[in-house]
């Protein structure tokens, strides 16, 4: 796992920037006013129906992060007249802050009714859906019949509760180790007269030598690297089911880690109180957060956690302010085999307002239902956004970004830049090889029983937990306290119920 798993630059990394649909305005777009270059795609496959025969309806589609012009474009001219012939629907693109989502106004809107649909990940789906806020999608499983031929079929069952379908999920791509890398800026690495980072030695010593260089560049982008530092703070092989719990997937059982309780957190809060003093995480991170991935956006921190698609993820908006950066992923630690939770890049919920949920799956299929359109919705028009060699690499003409770069994402479809080279794509598709399915992937815990439990204890993370998770707080010091808030909170209630869960669950798999 030492062998560095990066490529060239974040220049060059547009590679396969999955850019899709987005409308931030509050009106449905209107029909198509563009010209013969922004014309529709004929994307109807061969012998199947379009969506003339079904009646109109309109639908609300969320996502999250930053509009482009070039999205708005797009919206009102050939994404809509493609939704338009393919389902019959008019589709409204509405951005939001990254702040908003698994909560703030993505919350509000759904406790005020409104039909919308948006992207989850299974511990927010669960708390979503015993608040009965997400629609059953099981009835209209068959809406999803292209998608579901090009994404896993466990992905399917990971957004699944009791047997119920409560999203759809997106995405093809390699996932293990997610985080478990750290993300290099290869350039500040050569800078500084290093080659490689396969330590946490050669981390700390990376960025000694070019704070000293740059002492305006903070140093981590983050304030999580439970995965990052593993090798240095456990013999296990770790693997977060939530905040409080995790697993050893080295050991084939049933038995969950109540996370805060052990030595590991300890030494992991140590080390990360270390960098705190040291600055590797800057002071500001202890009251501005998303202060943080500003920075990274912007060329200003040395390193981040890495994951197979991160060196070209999010390229356009790091080359743009730095336009030679290259980025390099690296493991700090070998010989743990790399743990995957499925292929999905997220899943798409429909909110219980939704006056057709039916619809909106017939939407999620667009997305994932052949080349043609996922080439519209990732890369918009031939010959005015991008133009395709002979071998089917991307040359971008636009930099705008559509649907956000690491949504889309499918190794079906997926194309890669012209200048990428061939041996980066072999190590991105080779990515998951030797890696294993966590043996929690599928397990969605009820938290019924334990609601009020739930609630206390997710106070506690935020008010004392966190702190010390992130290095603002001394460990020694401040933990004994949280302890004690924890046990008061009824963690060791809520860890009985999710062993009892999860045991009678994982018995079933075997």
């Amino acid at each position: 796992m030492k062998k560095k798993k990066g490529w060239l630059s974040l220049l060059l990394a547009a590679v396969f920037l999955v850019s899709g649909c987005a409308q931030g305005n509050n009106e449905s777009a209107p029909p198509s006013s563009g010209t013969g270059n922004e014309g529709t795609s004929s994307s109807t496959d061969s012998g199947s129906k379009d969506g003339s025969a079904l009646a109109p309806a309109k639908l609300k589609i969320v996502l999250y992060g930053d509009e482009s012009n070039r999205m708005k474009e797009l919206a009102k001219t050939s994404f809509y007249d493609t939704i338009k012939k393919e389902i019959n629907a008019e589709v409204e693109f509405q951005f939001l802050p990254w702040t908003e989502y698994g909560g703030g106004k993505t919350d509000l809107m759904l406790s005020t009714g409104e039909d919308f649909a948006t992207y989850t990940d299974a511990n927010y789906m669960v708390k979503s859906v015993a608040k009965g806020l997400y629609a059953d999608l099981t009835p209209y499983a068959d809406a999803a019949a292209d998608l579901s031929k090009n994404v896993d079929e466990a992905s399917f069952k990971a957004f699944q509760l009791e047997g119920k379908q409560y999203a759809i999920p997106v995405g093809n791509k390699p996932n293990s180790a997610e985080f478990y890398s750290a993300l290099v800026r290869q350039d500040l690495l050569e800078e500084a007269g290093m080659t490689q980072v396969t330590s946490l030695g050669e981390l700390e010593q990376f960025y000694d030598k070019v704070h000293a260089i740059h002492p305006e560049l903070i140093g981590y982008a983050n304030t999580d690297a439970r995965r990052l530092l593993q090798y240095n703070y456990t013999d296990k092989n770790l693997y977060w089911q939530n905040d409080f719990i995790a697993l050893d997937e080295s050991v084939k059982d049933d038995q969950i880690i109540s996370w805060f309780e052990t030595e590991e957190f300890k030494s992991y809060a140590n080390l990360m109180h270390g960098w705190y003093e040291k600055g590797i995480i800057p002071k500001y991170a202890a009251t501005n957060v998303p202060q943080l991935q500003s920075d990274w956006n912007s060329g200003k921190a040395m390193f981040w956690a890495g994951t197979a698609a991160r060196p070209f993820e999010g390229a356009a908006t790091i080359s743009q302010a730095v336009p030679d950066a290259k980025l390099v992923n690296y493991f700090l630690g070998s010989g743990r085999p790399k743990i995957s939770r499925g292929t999905y890049s997220t899943a798409f919920f429909v909110s219980t307002a939704a006056k057709d949920p039916e619809r909106y799956i017939m939407f999620f299929n667009l997305l994932q239902k052949n080349q043609e359109l996922y080439d519209l919705f990732a890369y918009g028009i031939e010959g005015t956004d991008y133009t395709l060699d002979e071998k089917g690499r991307l040359t971008k003409i636009t930099t705008d970004s559509l649907i956000p770069d690491w949504l889309l994402m499918n190794k079906n479809f997926m194309r890669f830049d012209n200048m990428v080279p061939d041996e980066f794509i072999a190590e991105y598709k080779a990515w998951d090889d030797g890696a294993i399915i966590s043996k929690g992937a599928g397990f969605n815990f009820d938290n019924t029983p334990v609601k009020n439990e739930e609630t206390k204890l997710n106070g506690v993370f935020t008010e004392y937990l966190a702190p010390i998770g992130s290095g603002f707080s001394d460990y020694d010091t401040a933990f004994p306290k949280a302890l004690d808030r924890l046990k008061a909170a009824g963690i060791d209630k809520y860890i009985a119920e999710y062993q009892k869960q999860f045991s009678e669950w994982y018995a079933k798999q075997q």
